[in-house]
């Protein structure tokens, strides 16, 4: 039976409850917790018991809130404490893969996780009605470390009708070719219907097995890159082959997933990028957006903005139909070009399908 810590922030009745039956139901399941609501009692050294719980556990779940995260990174009472213990195991490369596991419970992943945890996927379990999925996706990672299938729980409390197990099944498709993201990374140029477009590109691209470069930004490169990496966790590549963001010394990722590499800042912030697509997708963008496509154009890159999403997205789409004589060495014409123009996901199959003969391996 695997052992399972679990570390969390005591910021209100209701979260407490809430971890107590999130314990609970682990533990019916076959899995040993180690919950501070069951184990410590008036007297007890808590710092004990922490110490004691990281050393023997098999498995750290983190609970993660904004609360929770400010602790950790301030390193405040015991979640600090908690989390300076965890930051020495894996500096000191005593690091399990999959042994510590973050689990979302409210706020946003850049704001509720931990800054030395926000490298590694995460589980989603902020809407109540997902929480049967989310706890059987997690059961599923604890007890399959030790070869149990689901059927095999002496008590399973949340069993999925019809549902597959998410692990991998098949190796990922070949890898075809690169492709650059890049769009809108201000909150006023973000809506929801480009936050909505940037996840759904992020999966086909990742579907189509395609490689995946960004530069790091929040908007259109987080969602996009979160979206990949969501898909990527199901097969059996490392995300880290098939996911690449550039970004300036000076500057961290919102989204710190993947292999980062650091450049200084100015032009190499667009050209390393691009140079290592063989197709860019603009969505939006009050700016660099516009520069990115420049840049690309200038290197003999296949640029693709989705008109619909507006700003530097639509106006770089109007300049390359404008300027359509300058760009002879594409391989498409420009009737077909203009499908990107098309309105919403649309437009993304039909650039998805104009990028995969351009430079493909």
């Amino acid at each position: 039976m695997p052992t399972a810590f679990i570390s969390y922030s005591w910021e209100s009745d209701e979260h407490r409850k809430w971890v107590r039956r999130f314990a609970s139901d682990l533990r019916a399941s076959g899995v040993n917790v180690l919950l501070d609501q069951w184990e410590v009692r008036l007297g007890d050294d808590v710092t004990q018991f922490m110490e004691h719980g990281l050393q023997i556990a098999d498995f750290v779940i983190l609970v993660c809130t904004e609360a929770f995260a400010t602790k950790a990174n301030n390193r405040i009472g015991g979640v600090g404490y908690e989390q300076a213990i965890v930051t020495a195991t894996l500096l000191n490369g005593q690091y399990v893969r999959g042994r510590f596991v973050c689990v979302l419970r409210h706020g946003t992943p850049s704001s509720a996780i931990p800054l030395y945890m926000q490298v590694r996927l995460w589980l989603d379990m902020r809407d109540e009605k997902k929480y049967p999925e989310g706890l059987n996706q997690l059961l599923f990672h604890l007890l399959d470390r030790y070869g149990k299938a689901q059927g095999s729980v002496s008590q399973p409390v949340f069993a999925l009708a019809n549902k597959s197990r998410p692990t991998p099944s098949a190796p990922a498709p070949p890898l075809k070719k690169w492709a650059l993201v890049a769009g809108a990374g201000v909150a006023r140029a973000f809506s929801p219907e480009l936050a909505g477009l940037s996840e759904y590109l992020g999966r086909c691209l990742a579907k189509r097995g395609f490689g995946l470069v960004t530069g790091g930004w929040f908007g259109v490169d987080e969602t996009t890159a979160r979206a990949f990496a969501e898909v990527t966790e199901d097969s059996v590549v490392a995300l880290e082959n098939r996911l690449v963001q550039v970004l300036p010394k000076s500057k961290e990722p919102a989204f710190a997933a993947g292999q980062l590499i650091f450049v200084d800042s100015g032009e190499p912030e667009w050209t390393e990028a691009i140079q290592r697509a063989s197709s860019v997708f603009l969505l939006g963008g009050v700016g660099g957006t516009w520069k990115t496509g420049e840049l690309a154009l200038r290197m003999h890159k296949l640029v693709l903005p989705l008109a619909d999403t507006g700003g530097d997205a639509k106006k770089f789409y109007l300049h390359m139909l404008q300027n359509w004589d300058r760009f002879s060495w594409l391989t498409i014409d420009q009737l077909t070009f203009q499908c990107v123009a098309r309105p919403g996901r649309k437009a993304v199959d039909a650039a998805l399908e104009l990028a995969v003969p351009h430079g493909a391996v």
